[in-house]
Formats: structure tokens, sequence, C-alpha cells
């Protein structure tokens, strides 16, 4: 049975660091990430085993305005007049179709102007051909039908089993003109996307269909054995990438803690203060005057056996010094060892990690390791 992906990036980063300190939330976090990261390197024969096909039979759903066609217009008429105001529904920009019963009519009409129930169109729009529109007909406004392609790696679209090429979104009007070079056909679709939503050209209908194909982004749990559709190769890629990043943070939190236990102490009495003071129990002792006494003993009193006493004794206070300053340094030293001695650890599993993040990487890609 499979470790879940938490398990195998701690096996990873190695026993110095506990167990204690995973935060859930971060590793899928970082796995999530690094799944993005596999799929974006991927090979394209590894991404297309991996693909799934996504498929669309309609292209436009349809939204009632309530509100019916009053009076019969030809298929010339560029103005249709509703049974009440539909200021409310239709939007200059709309596109429109008709219903009578439950029979779609064919035609689609684009709106340019509303005033209250009266209405300005563009006639067969999207691929349509104008016909006479009858009283009596439901009015409904036309949304097509999109695919969001945010979180999905795409490798493909195909419109009714022939290929779609992109287009820029610029050329959507072309894509609709027979009398473009950018003209879309059944045999020649296209497809562009704007604001992260695939749009298919000519548009779906009746029995044929859209296929979109690629992968989905997926979020990678801590607590997930399997990213299920991604190969095992990918999955080692995201553990150890995860780890890296496991092992990144582990280390910026060991060395944070470290400035306040490793920073030297200041000490009274130290080379710069020697002129000045040094401690002596719970205050402070000025012994700059002592040297002058000691100078006056042997320059005015010539007393060298009390001039050597007073020296003694300044001796003996700057060594007792001394040996609390090595006391402290003791300390100083070692902490900095073991910080020293963590840091080469953290620096050593990284670069391992590192190495087999790339050689798993170079798998993805194609490449041998």
């Amino acid at each position: 049975m499979y470790q879940t992906f938490a398990t195998r990036i701690v096996s990873l980063v190695g026993d110095a660091i506990t167990a204690d300190s995973i935060d859930q939330n971060a590793f899928t976090e970082w796995l999530t990430e690094e799944a993005m990261n596999a799929i974006d390197i991927m090979n394209p024969e590894m991404l297309i085993s991996a693909s799934s096909t996504h498929r669309l039979t309609e292209s436009e759903h349809f939204n009632d305005v309530g509100k019916d066609v009053n009076a019969t217009v030809d298929n010339e008429a560029t103005v249709f007049v509703l049974t009440g105001s539909a200021n409310s529904f239709l939007k200059v920009g709309s596109i429109v179709a008709f219903k009578n019963g439950v029979v779609l009519q064919p035609e689609r009409v684009k709106v340019v102007s509303v005033s209250s129930n009266t209405i300005t169109i563009i006639r067969g729009v999207n691929g349509t051909t104008a016909s006479q529109i009858s009283s009596g007909w439901n009015v409904f406004v036309v949304h097509e039908k999109k695919f969001d392609t945010r979180k999905f790696k795409l490798l493909e679209v195909n419109r009714d089993g022939y290929n779609a090429k992109i287009i820029p979104s610029g050329l959507v009007q072309q894509s609709n003109d027979p009398n473009s070079i950018h003209f879309a056909t059944k045999r020649s679709p296209s497809y562009f996307i704007k604001s992260g939503n695939i749009h298919i050209r000519p548009l779906i209908n009746g029995y044929e269909q859209g296929e979109i194909i690629g992968l989905t982004y997926p979020v990678v749990k801590h607590n997930m054995k399997s990213t299920t559709d991604l190969p095992i190769q990918a999955e080692d890629f995201i553990v150890t990438g995860a780890a890296r990043k496991y092992l990144v943070r582990s280390m910026y939190e060991e060395f944070a803690q470290l400035p306040a236990g490793i920073t030297k102490p200041t000490i009274a009495g130290t080379a710069e203060e020697l002129t000045n003071t040094l401690s002596t129990g719970n205050s402070k002792t000025d012994f700059s005057d002592w040297f002058e006494v000691a100078g006056d003993m042997i320059q005015t009193d010539e007393d060298v056996e009390l001039a050597s006493a007073q020296l003694q004794k300044i001796g003996t206070y700057i060594q007792t010094h001394q040996e609390e300053l090595s006391a402290k340094n003791t300390v100083f030293s070692s902490a900095l060892q073991r910080a020293s001695t963590k840091y080469n650890w953290f620096i050593a599993q990284y670069d391992k990690l590192t190495q087999m993040y790339n050689e798993k990487a170079q798998i993805l890609r194609g490449v041998q390791a």
C-alpha cells in the first residue's frame, strides 16, 4: 500500500526534522504547486497518456425574457416589437433566439438598440440565416456555453472530428464572415480564448460535438496516496519538490531562533573598557586612578614594593575578568558550532534533494538523466 504524500515528504527530508512541525495546509499547497510544475514540463507523449477529453454537445443555453413577438416581420426587417417592455431583459449586444412553442427557430439576431418594447436588430448572426419572425413567438436571450481553461493544461480542440485552429479573439467577427479568409467552417473550424474561456467556431449544434483535450491541474492533498491521473514519474517529482520546500521552510524556522542564542554577551571590563571601569559584584569600579597611584609610588615615592603590590592588585582583577570572559566565550563557541553543524546538514540535504528533483524533471521532459 502506498504511503501518504506527507509521509513520503518527511522520509525524504530526514529524521532531523520532527513530524511535530508538519503543517498540513502547507504540504497541500506545496504538493499542488509541484503538480502544476510537473504538468507544465511533461513531454507530449506523457501529457497525452494522462490527458482527458471534455465533450461539448451544445453551444448555447437560453434565458426566457418572458415576452413574445407582438407582430410578424419578414426576413429583411431590422426591427421587431414585443408584447411588453424589455428594457430590463434585453441589452445592446444581446444575442436573441425565438421559439414557437417548444420548437427552437434557427435564426439568431443581435440587439443594437432597445427602446421600451421596440427592438432594433442585426439579422442572421452567428452563422444563421434571416427568416420570418412570427407573431406570438417566445423571445430568449442566448448565452454561449464555454469551457474554463484557467485550471487546465490545454492540448488540443476539435470540432466534430476536425481539428480546430486557435485564432486571436480579435478575429471573432471574421470567423463568422463567409467573405473573410478567417471564416470558420465545419471542416476548418477554429477556436479562441477570451477571459480564460474557450469558444469554438462554428458553434456546436444538433448532432455535432466539440472536444477539449488536456489535463486539469489537480489539488494534491497531504493525506492522499496518489494523484490518480498523473504518471508515477510525476508523483516522484511532486514529492521531491514539496520536500525541498519543506526543508527550506524548516531551515528558516531553525535559524530564525539562533541570533539570540549565539550573540556574544557584552561583558564589563573588556579590552575597550579596561582603562575605565571593571565590574566588582553588582557595581562597577573606576580603576583608571589605580594606575596613577602605582605611577606615583614608582616616580614620587620610589617605593617599588608598594608599586608592585598595586600592580598585582590590578592584575588580579583583570585575570578574574579573563576567566569570566573565557567561560562565556565557550558557551558562545559551542552554540555557534552547533548552529554551523545544523546548517551544513541542511545544505547537504537540500543539495541531495535538488539533484533528485532535477533528475526527475529530466525524466518528465523526456531527457535521460
